[in-house]
């Protein structure tokens, strides 16, 4: 259970800009969700919503929630009534839902309507969490206003609730993410590291067999950090749409590997180049999705630096 919060001023609303002192945060047991968490801390007071792992982070008041029971979410929201809401819970793993389109749909999308209906009638902002997939990935350098192309039931569902959130909450953001790279805040395994594990356990003798990454698929990498002091920037601003949140170049995942080789002091020989089109792959993934930052650029105050810096400020 959780305490209530002691009597609170609503917000002040002028533009969209919010004098925000309380942020609910889903997902705040993921990847991204916990460096949000982490880094918002410093400057709101923090409620984090957790599902799968229970999670205790120091001067955070973190709360089981289900986005897909309505009602219970709805008790939270109105009892903390936070002046902003970072919706980064998701089902986000391409493969599930892929094999699950229905729960992906009423998690994804029904949750995010949800929310955006909530924050619109209480005067809210709502920061959504959405991805680079929204993209089929046929020219890279995809701006804020080009013509999405989902190909995947992940992606789909994530274009859909961008569409919802956007036609629902008029103090809306929706923040596309490239794909993240780094360490997460919490002590357990994120997929998202999965990387750095396997060239560990390669350089320890654990795995005998290198690890193949694609040289034709690309991507705007950004560490979660990074990620999320862009996130956590924005959310208190004047700032409504589509904003693109990635790393300054577009690089493949297997010259991304020699990076990250570089510098875990690793041989490149603990990886090899495959194409992304002789693979055997289910679920569709799009081959160039990295992602133009000029408009993050021009209204955030933030470096978005490149690969080489950023892995360096990870494992100096």
């Amino acid at each position: 259970m959780f305490r209530a919060f002691p009597d609170r001023i609503i917000p002040e609303i002028f533009h969209g800009r919010i004098s925000l002192k309380t942020a609910l945060i889903t997902g705040i047991g993921g990847f991204l969700g916990g460096h949000l968490a982490t880094i918002a801390a410093n400057r709101f007071r923090i409620v984090g919503l957790y599902h799968t792992f229970p999670v205790e982070i120091p001067n955070i008041r973190t709360l089981y929630g289900s986005l897909t029971d309505r009602t219970a979410l709805l008790k939270i929201l109105n009892k903390i009534q936070p002046d902003a809401i970072i919706h980064n819970a998701a089902m986000a793993n391409p493969d599930d839902c892929e094999a699950n389109p229905s729960e992906a749909e009423a998690v994804n999308v029904g949750s995010s309507e949800f929310l955006a209906k909530w924050c619109e009638e209480n005067h809210r902002r709502l920061v959504f969490i959405s991805t680079d997939m929204v993209f089929d990935g046929t020219k890279g350098n995809y701006r804020e206003e080009d013509k999405v192309n989902p190909l995947s039931v992940y992606a789909k569902t994530k274009a859909e609730a961008e569409k919802t959130v956007l036609a629902h909450c008029g103090n809306s953001l929706i923040c596309r993410i490239a794909l993240m790279y780094g360490r997460g805040v919490l002590n357990r395994p994120y997929g998202s590291e999965w990387l750095e594990r396997k060239l560990i356990k390669r350089k320890n003798g654990i795995e005998i067999n290198p690890v193949v990454l694609f040289s034709d698929q690309y991507r705007s990498m950004i560490s979660v950090s990074n990620a999320a002091e862009a996130v956590i920037e924005a959310t208190p601003k004047d700032i409504r749409g589509i904003l693109h949140v990635a790393g300054s170049q577009r690089i493949s995942r297997f010259d991304f590997g020699k990076k990250l080789c570089a510098v875990l002091n690793i041989p490149e020989t603990f990886i090899v180049s495959a194409k992304y089109d002789d693979a055997n792959i289910q679920t569709p993934r799009p081959k160039d999705v990295s992602l133009n930052i000029s408009k993050a650029r021009a209204l955030l105050s933030i470096e978005f630096p490149d690969i080489e810096t950023g892995l360096r400020q990870i494992y100096r």
